[in-house]
């Protein structure tokens, strides 16, 4: 099993707009069945702006097949239009559950 995580670093004033396209999106993705297991977070005490998309997958199989999956529907596609506009930089960890 293995835990990703997508954090992003917003312009000022950003995440709250962020997250709820990430919110929508993930929720789009679950009810499509492309990923079932998910979560946005905030910082509290870390870089400020920092938003955090965390997914779970069962392989790097599987992770793969769900980031092409995503890729190809336009719906889940158009969710995250101009995301990029929001955010300074970023970073992905992916991390093995023991």
């Amino acid at each position: 099993m293995l835990l990703i995580r997508n954090v992003f670093h917003c312009k000022p004033g950003q995440a709250k707009v962020l997250v709820k396209m990430m919110k929508e999106t993930l929720a789009a993705t679950q009810a499509a069945g492309v990923m079932s297991r998910g979560r946005v977070m905030t910082d509290i005490a870390s870089t400020f702006w920092t938003v955090v998309l965390e997914t779970e997958a069962d392989s790097f199989e599987a992770w793969e097949r769900e980031s092409q999956a995503m890729g190809t529907r336009p719906e889940l596609r158009k969710a995250m239009e101009g995301y990029m506009d929001l955010v300074e930089g970023g970073y992905r960890e992916i991390f093995k559950i023991e």
